[in-house]
């Protein structure tokens, strides 16, 4: 036997063989035979190294069989099985690759149908996602569904791929709703801060204005252009409460100032109108203040009205029925803010746009029926008050009247500036 001849040894393994001073695998499944490596000290030496070669990469084999089999996320090993039988067809080795290669395909089908039943999966979950957040795209409840909308992204990432031909599609959507949210979200308070620094400018230029009128002395001349002001100051809107506040002690504090030094100026004995004046513009500013009134105060200036009587002057006449007009506001306001208090409890726990929708709603309740009222009165009364001289021939009944009329004129009042300012809270 030449050099050059086949020498077998079965004892060792059926697998290879020695041919002159080379060690060949044998061929199996596509492979052709194929020199894997040289004999060093014997023929037997060398074919059972490479039969220990085998065993070596059997174990590893082995070993992510065993993994795949105990692993929740079995898609992780798909591309090490193509590396490992790439890796299988270059090894030198002697032994059954064809059952590795068995356990390697069985193990690849089994990952390859997980797959497609988790991509079914997380198919339909981020469908759901999906969904979720079409709905969600169009609030304007910024803080809640932006917090929701970050879950649903995270969500997302954790779950895996759909099918290949769906997923691109709904990731390309998803990030489109979104993003649709968070533009619009930006635009919002874009627009939010401009209006709050306007109004910040608004409030700052107020407060100066009211400042430069107490440089210059202040004075009668001014009174109007100060009520102004305060009237101004209350249509402005709201901004941040830091910055509200320390405006607000500013506003009072220049205010206070002007009207007080106008009160120390007058060192001469006032006439009933110059007295009238003062007690009008103390019960306005009661008013304008709000709720919660100082009743006892709003009825201390009544009782000094009262002790002036009734002077024969147009100026007079129109004093005495804007302090009325102001009294009946305040006292409607009051029992308003007293019965909503009793019937809602807890209304002081509740945002400010729900107070006030809870004193709407009332005042409505309560002119409607004031109106029933004044109707159910006119149909009874109508013909006697419809004489030329019914002030004269039936005073009670005219009185009475006039002051059904003059408490739903009050009520609007106070219902339009609720309406008002429920206009500013929405803003």
């Amino acid at each position: 036997m030449s050099d050059e001849s086949i020498r077998e040894y079965k004892d060792i393994t059926t697998y290879g063989y020695v041919k002159g001073d080379k060690v060949y695998l044998k061929g199996y499944l596509e492979f052709q035979d194929r020199e894997i490596g040289v004999v060093r000290e014997s023929d037997e030496q060398s074919l059972q190294y490479f039969v220990n070669r085998f065993q070596m990469v059997e174990k590893k084999v082995l070993e992510v069989k065993e993994a795949v089999l105990t692993a929740e996320n079995k898609g992780s090993y798909l591309m090490k099985l193509i590396h490992m039988r790439t890796y299988l067809a270059m090894y030198n080795g002697l032994g059954d690759f064809i059952s590795l290669y068995n356990i390697i395909n069985e193990l690849e089908d089994e990952i390859r149908e997980y797959i497609a039943k988790n991509r079914e999966k997380n198919y339909e979950i981020k469908k759901a996602l999906l969904a979720e957040a079409e709905s969600l795209k169009g609030s304007t409840d910024w803080k809640n569904t932006s917090r929701k909308l970050k879950e649903l992204k995270l969500n997302w990432i954790k779950t895996g791929s759909a099918h290949k031909e769906v997923e691109d599609q709904l990731t390309e959507k998803f990030n489109a709703a979104l993003e649709y949210f968070f533009e619009r979200r930006k635009q919002f308070f874009h627009e939010q801060a401009k209006v709050n620094r306007d109004r910040f400018n608004q409030y700052r230029t107020i407060v100066e204005q009211v400042r430069k009128i107490n440089r210059v002395g202040g004075g009668p001349e001014f009174v109007q252009r100060v009520k102004d002001l305060q009237h101004d100051w209350r249509g402005v809107g709201r901004i941040a409460r830091h910055q509200y506040s320390r405006f607000q002690r500013d506003f009072k504090r220049e205010t206070a100032k002007f009207f007080g030094d106008l009160k120390r100026s007058t060192d001469r004995k006032k006439t009933t109108v110059e007295v009238k004046r003062e007690l009008l513009t103390e019960a306005q500013n009661i008013l304008d203040r709000g709720a919660p009134f100082n009743i006892s105060e709003i009825k201390r200036i009544q009782g000094a009205w009262k002790k002036l009587g009734k002077q024969p002057s147009l100026e007079d006449k129109d004093l005495n029925l804007k302090f009325r007009i102001t009294c009946n506001e305040i006292f409607e306001t009051h029992f308003l803010e007293r019965t909503v208090r009793h019937l809602n409890p807890d209304i002081v726990n509740k945002p400010e746009k729900d107070q006030m929708q809870a004193k709407i709603d009332l005042l409505k309740e309560s002119i409607q029926k004031d109106e029933d009222e004044l109707d159910q009165f006119n149909y009874e009364h109508g013909a006697q008050l419809s004489t030329p001289n019914a002030a004269a021939s039936v005073p009670e009944l005219y009185q009475q009247r006039n002051n059904f009329i003059n408490k739903l004129k009050t009520k609007h009042r106070i219902l339009k500036k609720m309406e008002d300012k429920m206009d500013q809270i929405s803003s």
